[in-house]
């Protein structure tokens, strides 16, 4: 019986150990085991982004670089004849540099083309160092068998290492690359699912209220139902290109926020009073779809409704001395008791009380559409309400990247 039982268990972990083996070679990427080169291609529109954003070699890496052709030239003339070390080091420093150059070639685009053309490179370069090391020893009168040997087993050695390690280069850099463009792309999605889901945010309520109403003056024949239903229909076709644009013109969000703030009007009466003020140069400027929508939204149900007498709303926009686009949103209701601000540059966003979910998918949105030269900040206005305030910097104006 136990050895049944021991014979069971060798059989089933040689199975185990079969199955492993077989996901193991299941696995295996044979273009990568045969060293046929990389194996990740790229459009022409994908080697334009790559060449913008991911294939910078900085200035201290190019440093590196020299000082360690200078080392390698100093060990390989080392290792040769006394009568062969000065004409060595020059030949082996500008052999180097030469490789590192190819390197360098093959870094900033690392495919099956470059990296052949790479080893081509790389056979030509030795071949012709030992060309100009035979050169000089007979230009100089030399017994160049003396260190012929040697200089043979370090260019076959050179040629195998700097062909070895222009493989490799290739290989990580094109995996780098193809993770890279991997992660822009779920970026992208992730900033494209951002903006859909906040566009959806144009508040549902509003609608079905609306509409609550606009159904009762109907069934009431009230005169104000033919006002109501034009402003909420020239409101819907207004808010229309929110969901399929990345950017929308203040102009056009302005129109949506007028016709949105006419029905709350009908619905409000005389307790909402409103102004929409927006500069010609700033109609023209662009801004995140729904954002301004948002703030005027805001602005409505925390600044107007909660008072008995109402309020008033006033969207502004214009163009600055520096050119920079200021759109704020005011309202004179209770207000709020300290400032927010959002600001990209700092990766943080508002918190506390009023930091709503849509104040923070707004400041999310203005970061993902501008980085650090956008501003969101919310504050009491003077002499009583909430200031909601919208600050672009123009491009020129923006901190420069880290490289």
């Amino acid at each position: 019986m136990t050895t049944t039982t021991t014979t069971t268990t060798t059989t089933a972990r040689t199975d185990t150990a079969l199955q492993k083996a077989k996901a193991w070679f299941a696995a295996l990427d044979w273009h990568v085991v045969l060293m046929l080169g990389p194996r990740h291609k790229f459009s022409e529109a994908e080697w334009q982004l790559l060449g913008q954003r991911a294939s910078g070699i900085s200035p201290s890496v190019q440093a590196a670089s020299v000082v360690s052709a200078l080392a390698l030239a100093i060990l390989l003339s080392w290792m040769l004849e006394p009568a062969l070390q000065v004409a060595g080091f020059v030949v082996d420093f500008v052999m180097a540099l030469a490789l590192m150059r190819v390197a360098a070639w093959v870094w900033r685009r690392p495919t099956m083309r470059s990296l052949y053309l790479g080893y081509l490179w790389v056979i030509a370069i030795s071949v012709f160092s030992n060309f100009l090391l035979g050169v000089y020893a007979g230009f100089m009168h030399l017994d160049f068998s003396v260190g012929k040997t040697t200089v043979a087993q370090m260019g076959v050695a050179l040629l195998l290492l700097a062909s070895f390690g222009l493989w490799v280069l290739a290989m990580w850099r094109n995996e780098f690359l193809a993770d890279w463009l991997s992660d822009q792309r779920l970026r992208e999605q992730a900033a494209e699912l951002a903006r859909q889901l906040s566009s959806a945010q144009i508040q549902p309520h509003f609608l079905f209220n609306s509409l609550a109403s606009l159904q009762h003056w109907v069934a009431s024949k009230d005169d104000r139902a033919a006002p109501m239903l034009a402003s909420l229909t020239a409101y819907l076709r207004a808010t229309l290109p929110l969901f399929d644009r990345p950017l929308l013109s203040v102009g056009e969000e302005g129109e949506a926020v007028q016709r949105y703030l006419e029905v709350m009007q009908a619905r409000l009466g005389d307790r909402l009073r409103f102004r929409v003020e927006i500069s010609e140069a700033a109609a023209a400027c662009q801004l995140p779809p729904g954002l301004l929508l948002t703030l005027v939204e805001n602005a409505v149900e925390h600044g107007v409704q909660p008072q008995l007498s109402g309020g008033e709303v006033l969207l502004r926009a214009d163009v600055l001395a520096d050119g920079s686009l200021q759109a704020e949103v005011i309202d004179d209701g209770p207000g709020l008791a300290a400032e927010l601000e959002f600001s990209a540059a700092t990766h943080a966003q508002p918190t506390g009380a009023g930091a709503g979910h849509g104040l923070r998918n707004s400041s999310l949105r203005l970061a993902q559409a501008f980085g650090a030269r956008a501003r969101l900040r919310v504050a009491p206005a003077d002499p009583a309400g909430c200031l909601a305030q919208v600050l672009v910097r123009p491009e020129a104006a923006a901190e420069p990247k880290p490289r």
